[in-house]
């Protein structure tokens, strides 16, 4: 299982293929909650990110009901294996996932790998970024 954040907004699948996250109101919710992964998000962040400044009158059941599409999702792909769990705890969601499954996290830690290589074997770190991008 892996979460890709740069771009668009993606969960895929262990076999490769992607998981259908459905419209673009849960893909904005995904995204706000992998933009703090591991972290308490207050609901009225994914509020926001769903809605702007003009959310529903009933913004917090529809908030709730996304969360629960996208837990049964997850469960259907296997993410209790992968050590993926999304949370409710009080007026936060927590998507808590092992960082390696997340492509920004992978990325960032290419990008470190180059750049310790760069001076001593630019080669090498130029073929750590080609790698770093080619994931993003």
């Amino acid at each position: 299982m892996e979460f890709r954040v740069p771009g668009a907004v993606a969960v895929v699948a262990e076999d490769g293929l992607p998981v259908p996250l459905g419209p673009a109101t849960r893909r904005s919710l995904l995204a706000a909650l992998l933009l703090r992964p591991n972290a308490p998000v207050g609901v009225e962040r994914p509020t926001e990110a769903l809605w702007d400044e003009d959310p529903p009158r009933h913004a917090r059941t529809v908030l709730q009901a996304h969360v629960s599409r996208l837990r049964a999702l997850f469960a259907e792909h296997g993410a209790p294996a992968h050590g993926v769990e999304l949370r409710t705890q009080g007026q936060t969601y927590a998507l808590c996932l092992p960082a390696a499954l997340l492509d920004a996290h992978r990325f960032e830690e290419l990008l470190a790998r180059a750049r310790a290589r760069a001076e001593r074997e630019p080669a090498g770190a130029a073929a750590l970024l080609r790698e770093g991008l080619a994931r993003a």
